[in-house]
C-alpha cells in the first residue's frame, strides 16, 4: 500500500498498476488506492468520493468526445479497502444519442460497488427562451469559511476530505449538528497521474460529502455512512470548484436520506442522494 504519511503525499489518488480492454465495448484496470482516497469511518478504507470519481472515469472511457455522462448509480457492498483494486466497464446499451455502461469496483474476489453510469449525446437544442437562465444560488467559494487541511484529519494522516480537498463551508459541516449544510470543494490532486479530472469526476467526487455536511445526528455519537450515491447532471459542471448544498433526513429505525443540489459558479448542475445506514456508536 501507498506511504501514508504526510511527508510521502501520493502524486495522485488512484496509481495504475494494469489495464487491459478496448474502449469500443471493455475495459479493466487495476489501480494502487492511495491514501489521498481515505474516508472518515475506517483508517483502511475509501471515502465514497474517490472510487466514485474513478468509476465516472472508467464511463467516460466509452463516450468520447461525442458523449457525456448524465448519471451515474452506485451501491456500496462493503467499505472499499484502500491499496489494491480493480475497476471494470462495459457498455451494456450501445447506441449514439444514449450509451449505457455497467461498472464495478473489485478487491480479492470481492465486488465492494456495482454501478450503471448513463451516457448521453452532446446536442444543441433550441429552447423557449428563458428556460436554461440559471443564476448562482450559492455564495461563491471565496465567501465561505476555509476548513484547514488537518481539522478532519486523524493523527495528521492523509485523508480524502482533509489533504485531497480545498473545502470552503458556506453552512453547517463536519463540526456542526443540523439537517442543512453547504460548502464548495476542489480537488487538489489528479485522479489518476497525469490527467485533469473532469467536471463528472469532480461532480461525483463532491457529491459524496452531502452526508458529511448536513447531519442531524453528531458525529462521534452516531454512524451515518451511506450505502449508494446517486448522481444526475442535466449539464456538465464548469471550473474546478464544486458546490454541495444538502439536506438529510434521519428516521429512528435506523435509516436516512440526503439530497444533495450541486452548484458550479453558474448555477444548478444536477442533483445527488444517498440512503443512510443509522446507528448509536458502539462506546455510546
Amino acid at each position: 500500500m501507498t506511504e501514508t504519511s504526510v511527508s510521502a503525499i501520493p502524486e495522485a489518488i488512484a496509481l495504475p498498476i494494469e489495464r487491459t480492454g478496448s474502449e469500443s465495448s471493455l475495459l479493466s484496470e487495476v489501480f494502487d488506492l492511495t491514501a489521498l482516497a481515505r474516508g472518515p469511518w475506517r483508517p483502511d478504507a475509501a471515502h465514497g468520493g474517490a472510487p466514485g470519481a474513478l468509476l465516472v472515469r472508467a464511463a467516460e472511457v466509452f463516450g468520447g468526445e461525442e458523449m457525456r455522462l448524465a448519471s451515474l448509480s452506485c451501491t456500496f457492498n462493503g467499505p472499499v479497502t484502500l491499496g489494491e483494486i480493480g475497476i471494470e466497464a462495459e457498455v451494456t446499451k450501445p447506441g449514439s444519442k444514449q450509451k449505457v455502461v455497467s461498472t464495478k469496483l473489485v478487491a480479492g474476489n470481492r465486488t465492494l460497488i456495482d454501478a450503471r453510469a448513463v451516457l448521453l449525446r452532446r446536442g444543441k437544442v433550441r429552447l423557449p427562451g428563458g428556460v436554461v437562465d440559471v443564476e448562482p444560488s450559492m455564495p461563491p467559494p471565496e465567501e465561505g469559511r476555509t476548513v484547514e487541511s488537518g481539522t478532519w484529519a486523524a493523527g495528521g494522516s492523509l485523508t480524502f476530505y482533509g489533504t485531497t480537498n480545498t473545502i470552503r463551508m458556506i453552512e453547517g459541516g463536519i463540526d456542526e449538528v443540523g439537517p442543512t449544510g453547504s460548502g464548495w470543494f476542489r480537488l487538489e490532486y489528479p485522479v489518476v497521474p497525469g490527467e485533469t479530472p473532469t467536471g463528472a469526476q469532480r461532480a461525483a467526487a463532491a457529491a459524496d460529502f452531502g452526508n458529511g455536511l448536513a447531519h442531524p445526528v453528531a458525529f462521534g455519537e452516531y454512524i451515518f455512512v451511506n450505502c449508494d450515491l446517486n448522481l444526475s447532471l442535466f449539464r456538465e459542471p464548469a471550473g474546478d470548484w464544486i458546490g454541495v448544498a444538502s439536506e438529510t433526513s434521519v428516521d429512528s429505525i435506523g435509516a436516512g436520506l440526503t439530497v444533495t443540489r450541486l452548484h458550479d459558479r453558474e448555477g444548478p448542475f444536477g442533483a445527488a442522494s444517498q440512503t443512510l445506514f443509522v446507528e448509536r456508536a458502539r462506546d455510546n
